[in-house]
């Protein structure tokens, strides 16, 4: 019986041990695997951000990354994982959990047009979150690994203990010494099948596994992964240094000083023989009875480099709003472009940054910036021939990028172009094209790129380009507005607004000058028997003309007719003759007939002075004409009853007699609602006859009475307006054209205030109607006045704005409510794309300044057209209806 005893206890301890060693085991695959799991979320995690950064989605990736979660924290999937039984690991795969479903909202925020900067710090932190569950996971798994090793300590002193007390017990037997061997050649077996038990799942691992002494750097074991990797067969004499980083020494750079007993050391490197980065984890082991150094090395090669690549792109796209801001900020690009080209140099690492521009067919460098040491070349790349860059033209036509990586592979198909370049200094280059309008502008190249960065500098430079082309239409539109503001896009004359500037600047000067003030005979005859074209040659005609006789001259026209020509330091005499020639080309030259008016003086003091004189010259000299030209449909045959309105008492008398009547002419949307109206006065005549207000007014403008029929008809809308409130019917606003002479009196917007409330109308309904040629007039300040009557509750309209009277620059300099188009810019415009490029423009910023546009003396439909094309809402003009006394506005509007 006591001889089967010890075979027995033998047997059992052996199964025992047996099965102890197979569930350890067992369980430390499990753990590995949900280590390298818990990793492999972290590195496809970080994969996936970098794809939805780029517009590359991966929904495959997503549900793979929600199957691996979930399993590592059920333990039922279809990788075979288990749950692992730790409570501080579980929680940070909850946490994992939680902030993987931010990060699926924040992709899909991505994918809709987000930035990317939220899902680059979310995806930080969740990395953070995974390097401490793969923490959690390889402590619980040291955990494990003691436990088993306190069982089998535990087991074995139990053994060892029945062996002794056996031992003891058969101490008289001569046996024992015999049955101890045995024991102990028993325990042999069982540890060097653990051993081997322990190898077969290392070699199963997919990363690099190895051990080696600590002290002589012995490699004592290598896995399976990391024999293939580095080509090793046999480990006798290998040492680590060796066999696995290819030195003579060991590495300098070694952990084995770090390392503490039960403590893992995490570290990166990249392998100089595999070329590949690693994330390492060592750690001090006991190995076969001595002390090891265990080391296990996870690839992270195309992680480290997506996350280079996206930091790259991030800093990328820092660096071009950079440049935006930069060429927003500074308005003058001959200063913006050469600092975008600085720090796009500095980013790429290149010797030389450049734009050039083609014009006449030629190429000009235009900008260049050069890293230290790096020979300038600008002044020599001037008007160059677009065949020096002939290889780069088919990429260019499909607006690609050129990348020369290499210039030797120029040197036999374009051995021009090498030279070129090869005396430059250049060995690589990226340039992109400018295109404008489908056609090559320029471009924007880098030379000496570093070769690692060289692919991925095309898509930069395009963007940049964009820009850059936003930059050169804007100083574009910027010039184009600038010509509008100060020059007459009829005659080439400068406009009134220059005028105005003109005046100002030189009230400080002094010397001789000569004024004439001019303005054509019979012009609205000649736009009413042949046209507005006819009458602009007629307009072209003049201004030739004038240009002919004063040659030295500065030359403004400062109304739709009116010319004013300013000769600086000219004697009395020759200016008289130049004068006395004018006169006789515009009294002999047909349909180029003038009333002229002029002032010369030696020492100017007040220049409004000498033009007003000269105006008032020019004034006799066009009553004159009027007089010998009864015919002219301006005047008719009831020329003297007009004039006789010069005089205040008579003008008085006749409105009091009700000869003034005041019409409306409707504006209307194109829908063909009336919007409101503009309020027009007619005047009957002793003899029966319509005399229309552009027969009579501007005589009241010069005589100054004008005044009195303007605050006429504001008094007369303000009755009709208060008779409708009372009547209850519906009220729109209506439009009231003031005079220079009214605008210019100090207490004007308190007249009106005072009509209004003496008739309880409310000023919402009355828009002053303040023609552009107003601020000529003694300097009026303008915006001072529209600010007043804006502030007191009126609304504001600029009338006559047009080419023939074309101040872009008002509109940035007063804030007013509506904005009237010139009939003189209307009806040219179905038929002249200038024109319609114009009215455009001041539609475009009009609706951006909140600024209501009217066209007003629309006469065909094709007029119609083309302005709805061109944006235009509101619309006034004999197409919709002339001019209608306010009884019969009534009837058909309201």
């Amino acid at each position: 019986m006591q001889r089967r005893i010890i075979p027995t206890l033998l047997t059992i301890a052996l199964l025992v041990s047996s099965l102890l060693s197979i569930l350890t085991i067992h369980s430390l695959q499990g753990n590995a695997r949900i280590i390298n799991y818990t990793g492999v979320v972290r590195g496809a995690t970080q994969r996936l951000v970098k794809q939805e950064l780029h517009g590359e989605p991966n929904d495959k990736l997503f549900q793979r990354l929600d199957g691996i979660l979930t399993e590592l924290a059920s333990g039922k999937g279809k990788n075979s994982l288990e749950c692992l039984d730790d409570d501080d690991y579980q929680e940070l795969i909850d946490q994992m959990q939680t902030q993987w479903d931010s990060l699926k909202d924040e992709i899909r925020a991505v994918r809709q047009g987000a930035n990317g900067t939220r899902l680059y710090t979310l995806s930080e932190n969740y990395f953070s979150l995974a390097d401490q569950a793969v923490l959690a996971a390889e402590i619980y798994a040291e955990k494990q690994v003691q436990q088993a090793e306190l069982i089998l300590i535990v087991f074995g002193a139990v053994f060892l203990l029945l062996a002794a007390l056996l031992a003891w017990i058969q101490s008289r037997r001569q046996k024992v010494l015999i049955q101890a061997e045995e024991s102990n050649r028993v325990e042999s077996e069982k540890l060097e099948q653990m051993s081997q038990d322990l190898r077969a799942p290392m070699d199963q691992v997919s990363e690099l596994m190895y051990i080696a002494d600590p002290i002589t750097y012995e490699l004592l074991y290598i896995n399976e992964a990391g024999r293939k990797t580095f080509g090793i067969t046999e480990l006798s004499g290998q040492k680590c240094y060796t066999a696995l980083q290819g030195k003579d020494a060991p590495c300098d750079f070694c952990t084995t000083s770090f390392l503490k007993s039960g403590e893992n050391y995490t570290w990166e490197t990249t392998n100089p023989l595999t070329k590949r980065h690693y994330l390492l984890k060592d750690r001090l082991i006991q190995w076969e009875g001595r002390s090891a150094r265990l080391e296990i090395a996870f690839d992270i090669t195309e992680t480290e480099a997506e996350k280079q690549s996206l930091k790259t792109a991030l800093d990328a796209e820092s660096m071009i709003m950079a440049c935006v801001r930069t060429l927003y900020r500074e308005q003058d690009i001959g200063k913006s472009i050469p600092a975008v080209l600085k720090d796009l140099g500095i980013f790429l690492a290149a010797d030389r940054a450049y734009l050039a521009t083609v014009r006449d067919n030629l190429l000009y460098n235009d900008y260049e910036w050069c890293r230290d040491g790096v020979s300038p070349q600008q002044e020599m790349l001037q008007a160059l021939p677009m065949s020096s860059i002939e290889s780069w033209q088919p990429a260019f036509s499909r607006q690609e990028c050129v990348i020369l990586e290499d210039l030797e592979e120029l040197r036999q198909t374009y051995p021009e172009e090498y030279q070129l370049l090869h005396g430059q200094g250049i060995h690589s280059l990226v340039a992109a094209p400018m295109e404008l309008d489908g056609q090559l502008f320029g471009l924007v190249g880098v030379d000496n790129p570093p070769p690692e960065r060289i692919r991925s500098i095309a898509s930069l430079l395009q963007t940049l380009c964009y820009f850059l082309m936003l930059a050169y239409r804007r100083t574009e539109d910027e010039q184009k507005l600038y010509h509008l503001s100060y020059y007459d896009t009829l005659t080439s004359f400068y406009n009134r607004n220059r005028y105005m500037e003109d005046c100002s600047r030189l009230s400080d000067m002094s010397g001789p000058m000569g004024v004439v003030y001019l303005d054509i005979n019979g012009l609205k005859d000649i736009n009413d028997q042949k046209g507005h074209a006819f009458g602009d040659q007629v307009l072209a005609e003049c201004a030739r003309q004038m240009r002919e006789v004063f040659q030295a001259a500065d030359f403004y026209r400062i109304g739709g007719d009116e010319f004013v020509i300013i000769c600086l330091n000219l004697d009395r005499d020759t200016f008289e003759y130049q004068v006395s020639i004018l006169r006789s080309r515009f009294r002999n030259g047909g349909l180029c007939r003038a009333a002229i008016g002029s002032q010369w003086t030696t020492q100017y003091q007040d220049i409004q002075q000498l033009v007003a004189d000269a105006d008032a010259q020019m004034y006799e000299d066009k009553k004159d004409f009027y007089r010998k030209n009864p015919a002219s449909k301006r005047y008719r045959h009831h020329s003297d009853e007009v004039l006789r309105l010069s005089d205040p008492e008579i003008l008085r008398e006749e409105i009091l007699q009700d000869r003034f009547v005041v019409y409306l002419q409707p504006k209307v949307s194109f829908q063909g609602s009336a919007v409101g109206a503009e309020a027009l006065i007619r005047y009957y005549s002793r003899s029966g006859s319509l005399v229309l207000p552009g027969n009579f007014l501007p005589l009241l403008e010069e005589s100054q009475t004008v005044s009195q029929i303007d605050f006429y008809v504001f008094e007369q809308i303000c009755v009709q307006l208060q008779e409708w409130q009372k009547r209850g019917v519906r009220t729109l606003p209506i439009s009231v054209n003031f005079s220079r002479c009214s605008l210019s009196q100090p207490d004007f917007v308190a007249q009106l205030s005072a009509l209004c409330q003496k008739y309880g109308v409310e000023k919402h309904c009355l828009e002053v109607e303040l023609t552009e040629t107003a601020q000529v007039a003694d300097f009026l300040d303008l915006q001072n006045l529209i600010q007043a009557l804006r502030q007191e509750g009126f609304l504001v309209s600029i009338d006559d704005f047009g080419t023939e009277y074309a101040n872009l620059a008002l509109l940035s300099k007063v804030d007013f409510d509506v904005l009237k188009l010139d009939k003189s810019l209307i009806d040219d415009v179905a038929n002249n794309a200038k024109a319609r490029t114009v009215v455009e423009t001041i539609i475009g910023i009009c609706r951006r300044m909140h600024i209501e546009v009217v066209a007003e003396g629309i006469e065909t439909v094709e007029q119609l057209d083309v302005l709805r094309a061109c944006g235009v809402e509101l619309v006034q003009g004999f197409l919709f209806s002339k001019p209608i006394p306010i009884g019969e506005y009534e009837k058909k509007y309201l």
